[in-house]
């Protein structure tokens, strides 16, 4: 895989890089140099944080998701956070790009549970976690904002039969 951090069927997702500042400038309500440097520092400490999520079709940024450390009411938390750029949504794209980093948090960081962080009032986010089996949690306080937990729980095999041998 190289560079890539995942791919899903559509999409690449890879490390942030100083270079992609203009990118992530275009997703505009975000403190651009904040988040590349979070990322980064997040790659440092944790091995990941948002990635850049691109377009297999047409090589273009297409937004960001990836496993976050999280700090939620005193409690340490692996978010999936997601952001794509406008012209982007309403084609599963964050749908996709989140289950793919719900896999990788459960298969390659160990991970027991996910969350997602989300505004009460963003129904597009909300229909992601939905869709990838999250489940509303409880309301949360986080960086000063009323919001709403979503959270999954790592998927287990089914317990063999009775009588019949485990795996």
């Amino acid at each position: 895989m190289g560079a890539w951090m995942l791919e899903t069927e559509r999409l690449r997702l890879r490390r942030l890089t100083p270079g992609d500042r203009p990118a992530v400038a275009a997703l505009d309500w975000l403190d651009t140099d904040r988040v590349l440097n979070r990322c980064l520092d997040g790659y440092a400490r944790h091995g990941h944080a948002l990635w850049a999520v691109i377009d297999k079709a047409g090589g273009g940024f297409v937004g960001l998701c990836g496993p976050i450390v999280q700090e939620v009411e005193g409690e340490i938390e692996l978010e999936v956070g997601y952001h794509l750029l406008p012209a982007h949504r309403g084609r599963g794209l964050a749908t996709e790009a989140a289950r793919g980093v719900m896999r990788y948090a459960f298969d390659e960081l160990g991970a027991q549970r996910v969350i997602s962080i989300i505004l009460p009032d963003n129904s597009a986010s909300i229909a992601v976690a939905l869709r990838n089996g999250l489940v509303r949690e409880r309301e949360a306080r986080f960086r000063g904002l009323d919001v709403l937990i979503y959270a999954a729980r790592r998927p287990t095999a089914a317990a063999p039969a009775e009588g019949m041998p485990g795996p």
